[in-house]
């Protein structure tokens, strides 16, 4: 096994609720927005990216073309309990073959590509022994995506609980480091009507989901 080799997940298993239609199908910039962020993360050059469907998945499958080879559709069956048991389903199908991950969120898709090279290198540098870590960006003081989880093991993915998220794992990790950006799309989801309004219109502005048509 390469120990620096580092896959992606989308997770979007989620009802969509505050939205009140299936946001992964929304169309953005020509395409379903799952779709896009699927897309923008194959072009970010990881061997191998996962997406965790839940709510609607096999609807969302049928629509979306993801013809790559190195994306793989995962299903969660207890979405309903929160993001975290995305996350587990995720952590438990690729730790056979990988020690590192990021994870990425469907609802986002204006997260700038040196971020996340910016945030891979830097979780690369730390695959050092065996302890796990997590790295994230962090853009005006808050910490978003994607996140880097270095040295996964069954610890991480035992205490995975509900929608607490990472804070359900903080005292897992040895460390984390957060590195500031000026990538305003680490913390910009799309998760209400309003959002996707805001969406609409940066959509037009954004080269990466232009080039990835």
């Amino acid at each position: 096994m390469d120990e620096k080799k580092v896959c992606a997940v989308v997770l979007a298993a989620g009802t969509s609720s505050r939205m009140g239609s299936l946001k992964q199908l929304l169309p953005l910039d020509g395409q379903q927005q799952l779709g896009s962020v699927i897309k923008k993360v194959l072009h970010n050059g990881f061997t191998d990216v996962y997406t965790v469907l839940g709510h609607k998945a096999e609807q969302i499958k049928a629509v979306l073309d993801i013809p790559d080879e190195n994306h793989h559709w995962l299903i969660n069956e207890n979405y309903r309990d929160g993001q975290s048991t995305s996350v587990k389903t995720a952590l438990q199908h690729i730790m056979e073959e990988y020690n590192h991950v990021m994870i990425f969120l469907g609802d986002m898709p204006f997260i700038k590509d040196e971020t996340v090279e910016t945030v891979k290198n830097s979780g690369r540098a730390h695959c050092i022994g065996t302890d796990p870590f997590i790295v994230r960006p962090v853009y005006r003081g808050m910490a978003g995506h994607p996140v880097f989880i270095g040295n996964i093991n069954q610890d991480i993915v035992a205490q995975l609980d509900g929608d607490s998220g990472f804070k359900s794992v903080k005292k897992v990790f040895a460390f984390s480091e957060l590195i500031e950006t000026d990538d305003a799309g680490v913390n910009f989801d799309v998760d209400t009507e309003e959002d996707y309004q805001v969406a609409l219109k940066r959509a037009g502005e954004h080269p990466i989901l232009k080039k990835l048509k």
